[in-house]
């Protein structure tokens, strides 16, 4: 009788071991998809923050480029040629500003004698006047017969001296106001970095919390799903130690009821 019972103890825990054996390897099988899902998921949220960062920095130099050629400091619409070494350099914004300042016909300047005087100026001759200054043509043309005598300014000496006064004033300021605008121009492109910055680092703050909150839910059963398995790995490492327990009795226990033909 008592060997019958260990025999049926026996076979329960048999079935008890092949499920348990079926049962870890569900649960390893669901943790490898499972840890499969949080890396794609991690992935992902990390190629979102790559971009959020190209993206950033995309902004930022998209802003000086935008600054600059609203200035006409940058590359748009450009006067400037870097590899003409004879073009005076003039940039679009000084020829623009110069243009801008003279564009009356009529200017009062000093006569020397505590008065003023009326130039005619005129946006034609102040348009031929900076296309001798990018040439380089204009310059004074001294008295053949006396070399200390300006007789005019420009390749022909067409130029008056109060006008060349009024067109070398006119670039003089086009140029300091130039470097303000460089200045300003500066100024906003590093006041709009800044703000991308801080933009920046509240975006990555926001992402990171989408990401862990993605994250989370498949963390807590993979955390679940741990637990099970190693409950699962503990009950089957018992169960099998118990089944070797019942094997060796059960033999011990057959042996023991064998017939012996009186050799015992």
């Amino acid at each position: 009788m008592a060997f019958l019972l260990l025999l049926h103890e026996k076979m329960r825990l048999k079935r008890q071991v092949n499920k348990l054996t079926l049962k870890q390897c569900k649960y390893g099988s669901r943790l490898d998809r499972m840890t499969k899902n949080i890396a794609r998921v991690q992935k992902m949220y990390s190629s979102k923050m790559t971009q959020l960062e190209k993206q950033a920095q995309m902004m930022q130099s998209q802003a000086s480029v935008f600054f600059q050629n609203q200035m006409g400091l940058g590359m748009q619409n450009q006067a400037f040629n870097p590899w003409n070494m004879s073009g005076g350099g003039i940039t679009s914004f000084v020829l623009n500003q110069v243009g801008g300042m003279l564009k009356k016909d009529e200017f009062e300047v000093p006569d020397g004698n505590g008065g003023k005087t009326t130039v005619l100026m005129g946006e034609a001759t102040a348009k031929a006047m900076m296309q001798e200054y990018m040439a380089g043509t204009l310059r004074p043309q001294y008295d053949k017969t006396d070399s200390t005598k300006i007789t005019g300014y420009g390749a022909n000496g067409n130029y008056s001296a109060e006008q060349y006064q009024i067109f070398t004033s006119a670039m003089q300021q086009a140029q300091m106001n130039q470097s303000q605008a460089q200045m300003m121009c500066q100024q906003m492109s590093s006041n709009y970095q800044s703000n991308v910055s801080i933009w920046l680092e509240a975006a990555k703050a926001q992402l990171e919390a989408e990401q862990d909150a993605a994250l989370a839910p498949l963390e807590a059963e993979q955390t679940d799903m741990e637990l099970e398995k190693e409950s699962t790995e503990t009950q089957l490492a018992y169960a099998k130690e118990r089944l070797q327990a019942l094997e060796q009795a059960c033999s011990e226990g057959i042996k023991d009821s064998a017939p012996k033909f009186g050799l015992g």
